[in-house]
């Protein structure tokens, strides 16, 4: 969008992995449809920018009572999940801790079956 900067100061390797590491899970747990990254500004004064990243797919999706288990250390939505789809269920922890050293935070909104949306800022 026109509001966001086109440059901006930070850190961009934990910018660079924390969006490869969301856009990797996406592609990992949607068979079909799609996936969207999306970038918005949600505030700025003088000195900074805090930007609002997402990415939105349309894959399994994760039930309610699962969505803040899988920010903790080697937690997946559920064992078969670990079987099926592989990883150790560090990403989405390490992502989380990169987003607090951005100034920002990371969560996700989802529904099984229809997909996840997750959302991170960061203060720039």
């Amino acid at each position: 969008p026109p509001d966001v900067p086109m440059w901006v100061k930070g850190d961009p390797g934990r910018l660079k992995q924390t969006v490869i590491n969301l856009l990797g899970n996406a592609a990992k747990f949607t068979n079909q449809g799609e996936i969207v990254l999306d970038v918005r500004l949600k505030g700025s004064d003088v000195d900074s920018y805090v930007l609002l990243f997402s990415v939105r797919d349309t894959g399994i999706g994760i039930a309610p009572e699962k969505q803040e288990t899988i920010f903790s250390s080697f937690t997946q939505a559920d064992s078969s999940t670990t079987r099926e789809y592989g990883g150790t269920g560090l990403g989405l922890t390490i992502s989380a801790r990169l987003a607090q050293l951005m100034g920002g935070k990371l969560w996700v909104e989802s529904e099984p079956g229809r997909g996840s949306t997750f959302f991170f800022s960061t203060l720039f």
